[in-house]
């Protein structure tokens, strides 16, 4: 086998544990074990171990293609002709992993107590990074798209909302998916921070 068949098959190895790790995640939060793995994916323990060390570095794996991905998608967004500019803060504010389908999360809170260094390391992600969405609010701001904010008070305060929403317990009780309280809170956020040019349901201009 060359080196390159190696590597490939290596590859596919690693985005079946991956896909098969957030499946277990999902189904299982951060009680799923590496036996239960290896049972979803039909291989053998020694073989789950020869590709990755133990849950902690997968899970460590899944947090960091996660955020990989959001960047990428960020990048995309940044890129894509004939938005305006609201749109493309929107866009990009409102971002989910490509796989978010599968992952539940919902139950990243579970990380807080057994991975402690692991959920710090997703608030850190959470909280760096926002020199794009800043860019853009301050262009909306200049527009007049918007209402003259402080912007580091905002920013706190998405970041407060991101990590709430990442304490899922709520969500998962009242039934509400991770992209519905997205959406619904960026609704919450637009509608204060808009300039409303007619007659709204405030009674009036902004």
């Amino acid at each position: 086998m060359g080196i390159e068949e190696k590597t490939q098959q290596d590859n596919e190895m690693m985005e079946r544990i991956f896909l098969a790790g957030i499946e277990e995640f999902k189904d299982s939060g951060v009680k799923f074990t590496m036996d239960s793995l290896a049972k979803r994916m039909g291989i053998s323990k020694r073989t789950l171990y020869e590709n990755i060390s133990s849950k902690t570095a997968l899970l460590e794996y899944v947090v960091d293609r996660t955020f990989a991905d959001v960047k990428r998608q960020q990048h995309e967004v940044l890129r894509e002709q004939g938005l305006s500019t609201m749109e493309r803060l929107h866009k990009l504010l409102l971002i989910v992993p490509s796989y978010s389908n599968i992952l539940d999360y919902r139950r990243i809170d579970e990380l807080r107590v057994p991975y402690p260094d692991l959920y710090q390391k997703i608030q850190n992600n959470l909280e760096s990074d926002w020199d794009p969405a800043m860019m853009l609010l301050q262009k909306a701001m200049a527009e007049g798209v918007i209402r003259h904010v402080n912007l580091i008070v905002l920013k706190l305060l998405l970041c407060e909302i991101f990590e709430q929403l990442l304490n899922g317990k709520v969500l998962i009780q009242n039934n509400i998916s991770y992209e519905e309280a997205m959406q619904g809170m960026m609704d919450i956020v637009f509608e204060g921070i808009l300039v409303h040019e007619k007659q709204g349901e405030r009674g009036g201009k902004v």
